[in-house]
C-alpha cells in the first residue's frame, strides 16, 4: 500500500472511530520492543497494523448500510392512460380507444414512524397511478397514496397503508446537507434497474454552483447512478439524510447504464418542503434571488471575500422591489455577517412569509441598506400574463408557466420549450403527445437544426410553428419531449 492510500484509510478509520461507528482496538504500528514480547500465538491473531485500517473502514461502511437500510423503499408504479386512434375505413374514419400499461420503478426513504415516504415526484407523477412500495425484509409489497407534492423541488410525500392499527416504521434523520464538503463520503441507495436494495458508495464531487431560492443547487456524487435510483436517499457516514438521488447525468454517446455522475437534491432543501406539506399552514417563502460564493479567479492573489455575491435578481420579484441588482454584495443579514452563499440560505430559511429581511450590501464603493419582504411562493407561481397558445392540426401548444420552467432547469435541460395542452382525436401526435408534455427542442432527423431555429432564449410557439411547418415540407424532422414523469423521449415525423 502506498503512503498516501495509508495515510487516507487511517484518517477515514480515526474518523470512523470518533463518530462511534466501529471499535478498533490497535490503529497504530507497535513499538520494536511492544512486539518481542508477544507470543506466536497472538502474531498468528492479530491483524497487521495496515489491514487493521482496513478493517475499521470496511466495518465502518457496513454499519452505515445495516443503520440505513431498513428505512429504504423501492417504488414500483403502474400508470394507465387512454390512448385513441382513428382508421380510415370503408364506412368511413373509425375512432377507439385502449388502455395502456406503463409501468415504473424508483426508490424512496420513510422519514417518519407513521410511514411517511419522500420520493422524486417525476417517479410517481401521472394520472390513474398505483404505487406500491417494498420494506427492506418484508416478503409483499404495499400500496402508498400520494399526500402532498412540490413540483418546483422534484418532491413528493407518501403514505404507506399499515397492515395494523398503530404501526410503526422505521425511519431516517435528516442531516445538515450544508455542512458537506466536495471528498466526504457518501451512500446511495436505491432500486437501480429494478434491482432493489442496491448500495453504491463514493464522495460528494462538487457542490452546484448555481444557487437560488426557487432552483437550490445540487449535490453532485460519484456514486453509481441508474434508472431507478430516483428518489432514494443520499446518506453521509453518520447514515443521516443528506440528499434525494434525482437524476443521472450522461452524454449523447453514453448509454444510461452504468453511470456514476449523479444528481441529489440536498437534504436541507428537502427537509424544508416536507415540513412545508405536513404542516399545511406553513407556505413555502420566496425573495426571487440567485446569490453564489465570490469567483475564485477574484481572489487568488488575496484573502476570499466574506459575503455572498448576487448572480441574478428575478424581474417583479421581492429582490427586485428592494433594490438588489446583480454583483451586489451581500455582507450581513438581520445584523449578523453573511460570510458564504450557505450563510445567505441558511438565514434565509428561518425567515416566514411576511416576514422583513434587513440586508447591508455594497454596491461598488457604495454601502447600502436594504429591506427585502418574503412574500408566499404560491402568489407568483403562475405568471400573471396569459402564456400565448396555438393549434396546429389538431396539436394545441402553449408557452410555459414559471414552475414548467423551472421544473425544465431543474432537470438541466434545454432551456425554454412550449406545453401541450390537447391532441385531437385526427391529429397525427394522437397516441404519441399527451397533455402535459413539454416539447424542448425540434430538429432534423440527422440531429441538425432548421435554419430559423431558437436563439439562446429557447423554444417558444412562434419558433414552434415555423420549424414543425419547414421540417414537414422538407421530408420530416424529430422532436425531443419531456413527460410528465421526467423521461425525454424522441418522436419522428414524417413530411406532408
Amino acid at each position: 500500500m502506498n503512503v498516501p492510500v495509508r495515510d487516507f484509510l487511517i484518517t477515514i478509520a480515526v474518523f470512523a472511530v470518533s463518530a462511534g461507528l466501529v471499535r478498533v482496538v490497535t490503529l497504530l504500528p507497535e513499538s520494536p520492543a511492544a512486539a518481542g514480547t508477544r507470543n506466536s500465538v497472538a502474531q498468528e491473531a492479530t491483524l497487521p497494523p495496515r489491514l487493521d485500517v482496513a478493517a475499521a473502514l470496511n466495518d465502518a461502511m457496513a454499519n452505515v448500510v445495516e443503520k440505513t437500510l431498513p428505512a429504504y423503499v423501492s417504488v414500483d408504479v403502474d400508470r394507465q392512460r387512454t390512448v385513441t386512434t382513428t382508421d380510415t375505413t370503408a364506412l368511413g374514419p373509425l375512432t377507439t380507444s385502449r388502455i395502456v400499461r406503463e409501468p415504473g420503478v424508483g426508490s424512496g426513504v420513510i422519514v417518519s414512524k407513521e410511514g411517511l415516504v419522500i420520493t422524486n415526484w417525476h417517479v410517481v407523477a401521472g394520472e390513474d397511478v398505483l404505487i406500491r412500495v417494498r420494506l427492506h425484509g418484508d416478503d409483499e409489497p404495499r400500496r402508498a397514496k400520494i399526500i402532498d407534492r412540490d413540483e418546483t423541488v422534484d418532491i413528493a410525500l407518501l403514505q404507506i397503508e399499515p397492515r395494523r392499527e398503530g404501526e410503526s416504521f422505521p425511519w431516517m434523520v435528516f442531516g445538515d446537507s450544508d455542512l458537506m464538503r466536495p471528498g466526504n463520503m457518501v451512500f446511495a441507495l436505491g432500486n437501480p434497474l429494478n434491482l432493489a436494495e442496491t448500495v453504491t458508495q463514493g464522495i460528494i464531487s462538487n457542490r452546484s454552483r448555481r444557487v437560488s431560492d426557487t432552483l437550490e443547487s445540487f449535490l453532485q456524487t460519484d456514486c453509481t447512478i441508474n434508472p431507478g435510483n430516483s428518489g432514494g436517499p443520499l446518506v453521509n457516514i453518520r447514515g443521516e439524510l443528506i440528499g434525494i438521488n434525482s437524476r443521472l447525468v450522461i452524454s449523447p454517446q453514453q448509454s444510461a447504464a452504468g453511470q456514476a455522475y449523479g444528481l441529489a437534491i440536498p437534504g436541507n432543501e428537502v427537509q424544508d418542503a416536507y415540513e412545508r406539506m405536513i404542516h399545511k399552514g406553513r407556505p413555502r417563502g420566496y425573495l426571487g434571488i440567485t446569490v453564489d460564493d465570490w469567483p475564485d479567479m477574484s481572489y487568488q492573489s488575496g484573502g476570499k471575500p466574506q459575503c455572498a455575491i448576487v448572480a441574478g435578481v428575478e424581474k417583479k420579484s421581492p429582490a427586485a422591489a428592494a433594490g438588489l441588482q446583480k454583483n451586489d454584495r451581500i455582507l450581513a443579514m438581520d445584523g449578523e455577517a453573511v460570510r458564504s452563499r450557505d450563510d445567505f440560505y441558511r438565514r434565509l430559511r428561518k425567515h416566514q412569509v411576511g416576514e422583513e429581511i434587513p440586508m447591508e450590501v455594497k454596491r461598488g464603493g457604495e454601502s447600502l441598506t436594504l429591506t427585502a419582504t418574503v412574500v408566499d411562493w404560491k402568489t407568483i407561481s403562475e405568471d400573471s400574463e396569459v402564456p400565448e397558445s396555438q393549434d396546429m392540426d389538431g396539436l394545441t401548444v402553449r408557452g410555459l408557466r414559471r414552475v414548467e420552467r423551472i421544473r425544465v432547469a431543474r432537470l438541466g435541460l434545454p432551456e425554454g420549450g412550449v406545453a401541450v395542452e390537447r391532441v385531437g382525436a385526427q391529429s397525427e401526435w394522437q397516441g404519441r403527445l399527451s397533455p402535459g408534455d413539454t416539447i424542448l427542442r425540434i430538429q432534423e432527423r440527422n440531429g441538425g437544426r432548421p435554419a430559423d431555429a431558437a436563439d439562446s432564449k429557447g423554444l417558444t410557439v412562434p419558433d414552434f410553428a415555423a420549424q414543425l411547418k419547414s421540417l414537414k415540407a422538407s421530408g420530416g424532422g424529430q422532436i425531443e419531449v419531456l413527460r410528465a414523469q421526467g423521461v425525454v423521449d424522441s418522436l419522428n415525423f414524417s413530411g406532408d
